[in-house]
C-alpha cells in the first residue's frame, strides 16, 4: 500500500517498547509535565517517559548493532536482556504503571537480527539517534511465551485478563469463551451472549499490552506486547523487517461435554515517536485464532503480516475457533457453537498502533495491520514539551 499518512486524530496504539537502555533509576517516575526541553538529548516529548530518566541514561547509551537472534526479558523489578550493551531499567509512565527501558545511541538491527521481547511489563527502546530495522521485533504470545505487557491467559474458565479480557465460556453449556478486545472487539465464543465494546486510549498513554480471551476448560490466549520506539531523528523499517505485537491463539476444547474451547488474545501496542518515519516492511497488531476442536488443537498466533490469524477447526466434539482480528477487519470473528460437545472460542481483535512524526506524517509502503482505513491505526505530530509525557 503506498501512502504518505497525515492523520492527526488522537494517538492509538500500545506500542513499539523503544526500551532505554539505562533509561533513569530503576525505579524511575515520569514527572517532566510543563518542562521546556532545556538539556534534552531529544528534540520532542517522548509519551510515557520522563525526560530525567533518558537523560539519567544517557551517559551509558552505546550503538547497537543487533546482527543476531536476541531476548529482552521484561519484568517490573528485574529485566534482562542479551540484546544491547546498554543498560535495561524499570521506570513508571505517569499512571504509575511500570515500562522497561533501554536508551541507546543509536540502533541498527540487520536483516539476521531477531529482537525477541517477552515478560509482563511493556518494552520502549530510546534511540539518540536513527534507529533502522532490517530484522525483527516480536513481542507477539504464544503458548509458551507472553508478549512484553500483554495480559496473560486464563487457567481455566475465567473471563480474560486485561481492560478487554474475553467473555469466560462455560463449564455447564456448550459456550465458548470470547475473543480479546482491544481496538478490535473479540469474536464471541460460539453460544455467547456477552458483547464487547472497544477499550484503550488513542494516544496509547500509558503504553500498554493486549487483553487476553475469555477462559475455557484449556484457558484461553494471552493478548500481544506493548511496544514503543522513539527516535531523536529517523525511524525507517525496511522492506522484508517486522514489529509483531500479536495476540496468542485460544487452546482447545475437551473430549467431554462442557469442555468448551478458549478465544483468542487481542493484539497489543505499538508506538513510534521520532522526527520521521518510513514502513516499508511490516507493523502487526493482530489477533489470535480462536480454540477449536480436540483433535484440530489450538487456534493460530497473531500473524506479522496482514493475514488472520486462523481459528482451530470443528470436528466431533467441539465446533470451530474464530479468526482473529487483522487487516481491514479489526474485529475477531466468532466460534461456532457446538459441533457434538463443545463450542469453539472467538478470535481475538487488532490492537492499536500509533506513530508520532515531527511533520504528523509517515511513509508507508509496506504492511501495516490492523490497516491504515481504521480507526485503530492513527498518525499525528510528536509531543511538544509542555505537554509532558
Amino acid at each position: 500500500m503506498n501512502a504518505t499518512l497525515a492523520r492527526l486524530a488522537p494517538a492509538s496504539f500500545v506500542s513499539i517498547v523503544a526500551l532505554a537502555a539505562g533509561c533513569g533509576n530503576t525505579s524511575g517516575t515520569a514527572s517532566d509535565a510543563g518542562s521546556d526541553g532545556a538539556g534534552s538529548p531529544i528534540g520532542f516529548q517522548p509519551s510515557n517517559l520522563s525526560l530525567s530518566d533518558i537523560e539519567a541514561s544517557q551517559a551509558a547509551a552505546k550503538a547497537e548493532n543487533v546482527k543476531a537472534p536476541c531476548k529482552v526479558s521484561t519484568d517490573a523489578a528485574t529485566p534482562i536482556t542479551d540484546c544491547f550493551t546498554s543498560p535495561i531499567k524499570s521506570v513508571k509512565q505517569p499512571d504509575g504503571s511500570t515500562v522497561n527501558v533501554v536508551v541507546v545511541k543509536s540502533l541498527t538491527v540487520e536483516a539476521g537480527g531477531a529482537i525477541t521481547v517477552q515478560g509482563g511489563v511493556p518494552f520502549v527502546l530510546v534511540s539518540l539517534a536513527d534507529l533502522v530495522l532490517s530484522g525483527t521485533i516480536d513481542a507477539h504470545s504464544s503458548v509458551l511465551d507472553q508478549g512484553a505487557g500483554g495480559a496473560p491467559g486464563a487457567t481455566g474458565v475465567t473471563k480474560g485478563g486485561g481492560a478487554g479480557g474475553g467473555a469466560a465460556g462455560s463449564a455447564s453449556a456448550a459456550i465458548g469463551g470470547s475473543g480479546g478486545t482491544y481496538c478490535g472487539v473479540g469474536g464471541q465464543g460460539g453460544g455467547q451472549t456477552t458483547t464487547a465494546s472497544s477499550v484503550g486510549n488513542l494516544d496509547l498513554r500509558p503504553l500498554v499490552g493486549g487483553s487476553a480471551g475469555g477462559g475455557g476448560a484449556e484457558g484461553s490466549g494471552a493478548g500481544g506486547g506493548g511496544i514503543q520506539l522513539v527516535a531523536n531523528g529517523a525511524i525507517t523499517i525496511n522492506a522484508g523487517s517486522s514489529i509483531s505485537v500479536g495476540g496468542e491463539g485460544g487452546p482447545f476444547s475437551g473430549v467431554a461435554s462442557n469442555q468448551n474451547a478458549g478465544g483468542g488474545g487481542s493484539g497489543g501496542s505499538i508506538l513510534l515517536e521520532a522526527t520521521s518515519i518510513t514502513i516499508a516492511g511490516a507493523l502487526a497488531a493482530n489477533g489470535g485464532g480462536g480454540g477449536g476442536d480436540y483433535a484440530a488443537g489450538a487456534g493460530a498466533d497473531g500473524t506479522p503480516n496482514a493475514t488472520p490469524a486462523a481459528g482451530a477447526k470443528g470436528g466431533t466434539s467441539g465446533g470451530a475457533g474464530g479468526a482473529g482480528g487483522a487487516g481491514a477487519v479489526p474485529a475477531g470473528s466468532p466460534g461456532l457453537p457446538a459441533a457434538g460437545l463443545n463450542s469453539g472460542g472467538g478470535g481475538g481483535g487488532t490492537g492499536r498502533i500509533r506513530m508520532n512524526s515531527a511533520s504528523g506524517s509517515a511513509t508507508v509502503t509496506g504492511t501495516v495491520s490492523p490497516a491504515q482505513s481504521t480507526l485503530c491505526v492513527l498518525v499525528a505530530k510528536v509531543r511538544a514539551f509542555s505537554d509532558g509525557p
